[in-house]
């Protein structure tokens, strides 16, 4: 019973949180596979053409589940006879979180151009523009004002003494990043040299920053992300490793993303496509330990991660944190027959 009890007063503290406060943006464990959410200026930086699905389920060993999905697409516009281009992206997300259904949406136009500064070496900027749409609903909403205190019982007839301008609201978006892009042209094989590809990048979401809250006007958080990623051969072998790192800011927040996967490339046969397998961890500073598998054929990746909670939540959620699946298509294929450079 007292379990339940702080259950129920951690998920009220958490909705609460986000009402009251300048509430900070969601976050997703692979941010690899969901570039955009990193930095706009990623949009065309690794492929002619990405598509990119995920899914997030978070928290629903301690409340009702924050349910997050995304969905983006860049690809390249025009490429110089020097090597530059222009690239554009657009992204979509949903964030459905706790008792009270607070939704937000969010859309966002990017571009970018992407700079040749030599062979296989990028340097990118980006802007994005779009809008963020929140909404909450108040029907289930339990306040301390509607507690007997001395029967410590909750009493839905008791007033809240809340009150809110509104339950929807719409703000206008932007921000803007750097990247550096670095490609080797060796590819994944025995027969060929050491292979380094990699990103790295610094951005700024929110440079406008939107007005966020039911019932204040204070302003949202610009959110400051450095990054790094990429794959590493390991000599002449199909082997790699594939370090990432991220870092964010925004107001008082802070997180910090460290992972590393180990990856095997199934060699190709002639004529046909061939793949890869990766399983990692990545560590989310005071947060969790995750689990990872990346599964790649083709065009095609999919991968899974599990979050096993390592915070002061960890006895009420009995270590269980967040399930997430992502799905991705590229062109022109990594893997397909008759390639023969790899990529990040």
């Amino acid at each position: 019973m007292k379990t339940k009890k702080l259950s129920a007063t951690i998920a009220s503290a958490l909705v609460a949180s986000i009402i009251y406060t300048k509430a900070q943006d969601v976050h997703f464990t692979q941010t690899q596979y969901f570039p955009l959410t990193l930095n706009p200026a990623m949009a065309g930086a690794n492929y002619a053409i990405s598509g990119n699905l995920i899914y997030r389920n978070q928290w629903k060993a301690v409340a009702s589940p924050y349910r997050t999905f995304g969905l983006s697409a860049d690809g390249r516009i025009k490429k110089s006879p020097k090597g530059h281009f222009f690239a554009g992206g657009i992204k979509f997300f949903s964030d459905n979180s706790g008792d009270l259904s607070l939704k937000t949406n969010d859309v966002t136009l990017n571009g970018a151009y992407h700079l040749q500064v030599q062979k296989g070496q990028y340097f990118g900027v980006g802007i994005y523009a779009g809008i963020i749409q929140k909404s909450i609903n108040l029907n289930n909403a339990r306040w301390g004002s509607q507690y007997d205190q001395v029967n410590l019982q909750y009493d839905p007839n008791r007033q809240s003494n809340e009150s809110f301008s509104s339950t929807s609201f719409i703000v206008p978006d932007a921000g803007l990043g750097f990247t550096y892009t670095y490609k080797t042209q060796g590819a994944f094989s025995s027969k060929s040299g050491p292979l380094i590809n990699f990103n790295v990048g610094i951005s700024a979401f929110h440079v406008n920053m939107p007005a966020n809250t039911f019932i204040t006007k204070d302003k949202t958080y610009i959110r400051y992300v450095a990054f790094g990623n990429g794959d590493i051969g390991i000599g002449k072998t199909n082997f790699a490793v594939s370090p990432l790192i991220v870092f964010q800011l925004q107001g008082p927040t802070k997180e910090l993303l460290a992972g590393l996967y180990g990856k095997y490339i199934f060699a190709k046969e002639k004529g046909q496509s061939g793949g890869s397998v990766a399983i990692g961890s990545i560590y989310r500073n005071k947060d969790a330990v995750t689990t990872n598998i990346v599964l790649e054929y083709d065009s095609y990746t999919i991968g899974f991660s599990y979050d096993i909670n390592i915070s002061q939540l960890k006895t009420i959620s009995r270590g269980r944190g967040a399930m997430e699946v992502f799905l991705r298509y590229v062109l022109p294929s990594p893997y397909g027959p008759g390639s023969s450079r790899s990529r990040i």
